[in-house]
């Protein structure tokens, strides 16, 4: 589709391209100099086929049924999908790029992606989900598990930018091991509801993630984020920041934990969720929480829910534009 086509297009310098249609890989680019260092982009479909050892070691571990009906519902009905391997000390510098879209009304979609960056392996991944507005309820229910191994470095980025109608269901699932580096940005955009589930688990020393989240919801969109920081072993570290905006009758919900078991000494997580409202009638909820059960940590947590501050706006309306522009 012509709106497809432009959005690719628009990528710019990519180590790959897979573009998926209502669940089914319609194009797959990897450059052959990536293939001969043993990287492996393709459907999800094809690599349980191709390298079955290496997805079944990974595959449903992080997201589990147990996680829930949705994750469930993702494990059995999963269709193309995506996966990404990067092998141990392959450092790709350019970000791999996918497309999800879906064409027709009132239609379900279920992709799944798998991301695994093996001991010292680098890679960044954009993954987009875009469609045209449905007058009709479209469902896109997905499941997303990020691997990184001893010092891997791995930076995912969803852009959720689907069209009006569509019910957006996430779960999202990053394990992070020793002296590993994860980066996660959220971008919330489209659809009429979006419910993300998004959790982190730091299973060894020296590990760190930071979880990032930017929505802007205008009409009567409903954002609904749900974050776990899981630090099971002590020395490591994670930061959450997750900022919105929300205008006419649009609405947030963050739902925040961060969670140290016993032993995992050492910890420093942080957690922040900002709220700004454009409008009367806007509305954002914030529940921040901590469950501290080891007592040598740094950990905090804090939301803000508000207006504009009436300074800039002053000073704005001062330049010439008017309370509305400003």
């Amino acid at each position: 589709p012509e709106a497809l086509l432009k959005t690719v297009a628009e990528a710019g310098t990519v180590a790959g391209r897979l573009v998926q249609r209502d669940g089914s890989v319609a194009l797959r680019e990897l450059p052959e100099d990536l293939r001969a260092q043993g990287v492996v982009f393709t459907s999800l479909d094809a690599a349980v086929r191709e390298h079955p050892e290496l997805v079944r070691k990974y595959l449903g571990t992080a997201v589990t049924a147990e996680d829930g009906k949705f994750a469930a519902m993702n494990a059995a009905f999963w269709t193309g999908g995506l996966f990404l391997y990067v092998p141990r000390n392959v450092r790709v510098e350019a970000p791999f790029r996918s497309y999800r879209w879906i064409s027709e009304a009132g239609t379900s979609v279920f992709p799944r992606v798998l991301v695994v960056a093996e001991q010292g392996a680098e890679l960044s991944l954009v993954d987009e989900a875009v469609s045209p507005d449905f007058e009709r309820q479209t469902l896109a229910l997905s499941a997303v598990e990020v691997f990184a191994e001893e010092g891997a470095r791995v930076n995912y980025v969803a852009v959720q930018s689907w069209g009006a109608g569509v019910v957006n269901l996430s779960t999202d699932r990053v394990v992070a091991g020793r002296d590993a580096r994860v980066t996660t940005l959220g971008l919330a955009l489209g659809g009429d509801l979006s419910r993300s589930d998004i959790r982190c688990r730091l299973t060894r020393p020296g590990s760190h993630v930071d979880l990032l989240g930017l929505y802007i919801a205008d009409g009567a969109q409903h954002f609904d984020h749900e974050t776990l920081q899981d630090h099971v072993s002590p020395h490591a570290s994670s930061n959450l920041l997750f900022k919105g905006a929300l205008r006419d009758q649009g609405r947030s919900v963050f739902r925040g934990l961060i969670r140290v078991h016993p032993g995992a000494q050492r910890t420093d997580a942080y957690q922040t969720n900002r709220n700004l409202l454009l409008s009367s009638e806007a509305r954002a909820d914030s529940l921040p929480n901590l469950e501290i059960l080891a007592d040598d940590v740094k950990c905090s947590h804090g939301a803000t829910v508000g207006q504009l501050d009436e300074e800039s706006l002053f000073y704005l309306m001062s330049r010439g534009l008017s309370r509305g522009q400003a």
